[in-house]
């Protein structure tokens, strides 16, 4: 079986965090970055139509089976051809036959890490914005800082994957799907880090997909948000949990052990991104509504005091 190397680029629209066992953010891992892969993979799965399987082994017995029908079947022929056959015959999902499982290894991996190292101060950040008599400071501080003034993040990660060729077709059409959209990479995700596109050396233009959930994920933008700071993407995720009622709270913005359904980016260039794993447009349109609305106030209260 051939093997190829790609070469794959996280522009970040808001740099990385990932973190060790004591929460700082001290290395790019690579089992971080080849988890997130897998994650968007089965994302275009739910898209495409793939099955998607939560959890899934591979019996040896099984294995046993299919390598041995491929042997007879290819016997004194390339051993590419036997490999082929066996996993073409795996009784696996796409993303555990690209990604591994028990009893199967993965057939893609991580040859280098490459990326641009930054630091970034808490006193960059307003952490009052929407809010009158509110600041996410002390939260922040707490859970993003670590209670330090800096925290080091990661921007636009070069990464050299080995991948076997045999899968290759698939997880170029993983990289078309993901041209034109936004993914989420790493830890932090809350706070508006992580807010990345991929890109890669593979000329994809004749590549094509075939879209059946069109609504799976909602990508959005707000735009004509004027701060004089930068602020967190974690500010808006607070705002409009508290004004959301009560006992949808959970369900949007999830709690301890629970994932959101809604992540929104950091500001950047006076816009926000946000990510809705919900197809519920009605929901999202009522959130982008509250946010500009909120500013139009604020705005409006400004110029009276003025």
């Amino acid at each position: 079986m051939g093997k190829r190397e790609i070469q794959v680029i996280f522009e970040t629209i808001t740099p990385l965090w990932t973190g060790d066992i004591n929460g700082k953010c001290t290395e790019l891992k690579p089992s971080s970055i080849i988890g997130s892969l897998r994650f968007w993979f089965e994302v275009y799965c739910h898209f495409s139509g793939i099955e998607v399987k939560e959890k899934e082994d591979l019996k040896y017995k099984t294995f046993e089976k299919i390598r041995k029908e491929a042997f007879e079947k290819y016997n004194k022929k390339e051993i590419t051809d036997i490999e082929e056959y066996i996993i073409k015959k795996l009784p696996l999902t796409a993303s555990s036959k690209i990604f591994g499982c028990t009893g199967w290894k993965s057939r893609i991996k991580i040859e280098k890490l490459e990326p641009e190292i930054i630091e970034v101060s808490k006193n960059e950040f307003d952490y009052e914005f929407l809010f009158d008599n509110f600041s996410t400071k002390w939260w922040s501080n707490k859970i993003l800082f670590n209670n330090k003034d800096q925290i080091k993040l990661f921007n636009n990660v070069k990464i050299s994957l080995i991948i076997d060729t045999i899968i290759l077709e698939e997880f170029e059409k993983f990289l078309r799907f993901y041209e034109d959209k936004i993914i989420l990479v790493g830890g932090k995700k809350s706070f508006g880090f992580g807010f990345t596109k991929i890109k890669s050396n593979i000329n994809l233009k004749n590549v094509s997909i075939n879209i059946k959930n069109k609504d799976y994920i909602l990508w959005e933008q707000v735009d004509s948000i004027k701060n004089n700071k930068k602020v967190l993407g974690y500010n808006f995720k607070y705002f409009l949990r508290q004004k959301e009622d009560k006992k949808y709270r959970k369900i949007n913005f999830g709690s301890l052990g629970v994932a959101s359904n809604y992540y929104f980016s950091n500001l950047i260039n006076d816009s926000i991104i946000i990510i809705a794993f919900n197809n519920n447009k009605n929901v999202l349109t009522k959130y982008k509504n509250w946010i500009t609305g909120n500013l139009e106030h604020n705005k409006n209260n400004k110029s009276n005091k003025q």
